[in-house]
């Protein structure tokens, strides 16, 4: 699994979107359409499960990270990142969130050997 690094004022969280985070979106959004559409536009309820989609990916990146052994880190809240984002953070956070859906979704796939 492959995480994708957002980093916010010196901190950097490890994004993952595994399928415990799948679950949780279906649970959250509702499993009808793009796992992607709650965070389109640039209304305030696109920037709450931007904030949303943050907390969860990054728990799920510190999760694998624990479980590789790897020093703790934050486990950071919504709250947290609509306090701490401005508004140029917020688009570079969509494409974070974008970038470990589409990693998530991806396969790894091994190179054939010559």
């Amino acid at each position: 699994m492959k995480t994708i690094p957002f980093a916010l004022d010196g901190q950097e969280y490890h994004l993952l979107f595994n399928g415990a985070a799948l679950f949780d979106v279906y649970d959250q959004f509702g499993d009808q359409g793009s796992v992607l559409d709650p965070i389109k536009g640039n209304s305030r309820d696109a920037f709450d499960s931007i904030c949303w989609y943050l907390e969860e990916l990054a728990a799920q990146g510190e999760l694998l990270r624990r479980h590789m052994g790897l020093d703790k880190g934050p486990m950071p809240s919504a709250g947290m990142f609509m306090t701490r984002l401005s508004p140029a953070d917020v688009l570079r956070a969509r494409g974070a969130v974008q970038a470990a859906i589409s990693s998530g979704f991806g396969r790894e796939e091994e190179q054939p050997r010559e």
